[in-house]
């Protein structure tokens, strides 16, 4: 009997014909729309869900096998809602985007290209070499990056950092466990008292409710000056008002932000991401939700989630379990 599968959301359909390429099994496969507005019923004797962002319609299906996520977060999933022998698993490929996109944070805000192309297209030649006047910017080397996580993300951020000659702590709930990619791992339990050592706090953590708002007000009023916030990670990991406060009264340097509080429902609706005005900010780098969004992330899941229907279809153990 053919396997019955629904690729659910934007991002699933974008990837059929990748994953149908590579299923080596029986199926019947068809598209459906976001979980959040599927009736839970429409989805029953489904074998496979594939899909992001996850919800409760997912959980409630009856007579699923797996339900996969097209991308790393479970955030929206009750995993208590789950019926008894659905496997949960998600899939990843994007550690490596999201790392060059910190370090291409860490250098923009450090080096404030834009700032220096929009003067010059104006005719100012302020703060050149050519004037002899005290430089205005600094370097990476012998800044300390202080990531939130010791993932797949924190890994990649760090040896990247590494090699630009930044210091790179990482916070871990097993320090002991933690990979030998940090030049210091510490537990939760000490990580704020490092915030003011940093030069910049990278979150690298998934979003749950240990983590949600973990950088809040007293977090960021503990960083220095000219230290720098860098989430590619969820926006809810940082308090919203809590950054645009410390931003606009500039008690940090600035930020750069990916993933935000408000997002649109519609590709072409025009909306603005936080209901705090961040876009009026000159101190903040702000970018869509795109840190990830890459050919080798969405080649990369496909290859997983092919896989995983595949090993499903023969009865085997399947990769990146998250539940059970």
């Amino acid at each position: 009997m053919p396997l019955r599968i629904v690729l659910a959301g934007r991002m699933a359909a974008l990837m059929k014909e990748p994953i149908e390429s590579r299923l080596e099994c029986e199926y019947e496969l068809r598209l459906a729309g976001d979980l959040a507005s599927l009736d839970p019923a429409s989805l029953d004797g489904t074998d496979v869900i594939v899909g992001w962002p996850l919800s409760v319609a997912a959980a409630r299906a009856r007579g699923v096998k797996l339900i996969q996520a097209s991308g790393a977060g479970i955030d929206g999933l009750p995993l208590d809602q789950l019926a008894p022998g659905v496997v949960l698993a998600n899939t990843f490929h994007h550690e490596v985007a999201i790392a060059e996109h910190a370090l291409m944070a860490m250098l923009v805000l450090a080096r404030r290209p834009s700032e220096y192309d929009r003067r010059l297209r104006e005719g100012q030649w302020r703060d050149s070499c050519i004037w002899g006047e005290p430089p205005a910017l600094e370097v990476l080397e012998g800044k300390t990056a202080l990531l939130i996580g010791t993932g797949h993300i924190a890994r990649e951020v760090a040896r990247r950092a590494r090699a630009f000659g930044i210091r790179v702590i990482a916070v871990s709930r097993t320090p002991s466990e933690a990979p030998a990619d940090f030049d210091r791992t510490v537990g939760y339990d000490d990580w704020r008292s490092l915030l003011g050592a940093a030069d910049f706090v990278v979150p690298c953590c998934p979003l749950a409710p240990e983590t949600l708002g973990l950088i809040g007000q007293a977090e960021l009023a503990a960083m220095k000056p000219s230290a720098f916030a860098i989430n590619a990670a969820r926006g809810k990991i940082v308090d919203e008002r809590a950054l645009y406060e410390a931003l606009r009264d500039r008690r940090i340097a600035g930020a750069a932000i990916d993933v935000w509080y408000d997002y649109p429902t519609d590709p072409d609706e025009r909306k603005l991401p936080s209901r705090y005005p961040f876009h009026e900010l000159d101190n903040i780098l702000m970018t869509p939700h795109i840190s990830a969004w890459t050919r080798r992330t969405i080649e990369g899941r496909a290859r997983d989630i092919a896989e995983n229907i595949n090993r499903l279809s023969r009865g085997e153990p399947l990769r990146n379990v998250v539940h059970p």
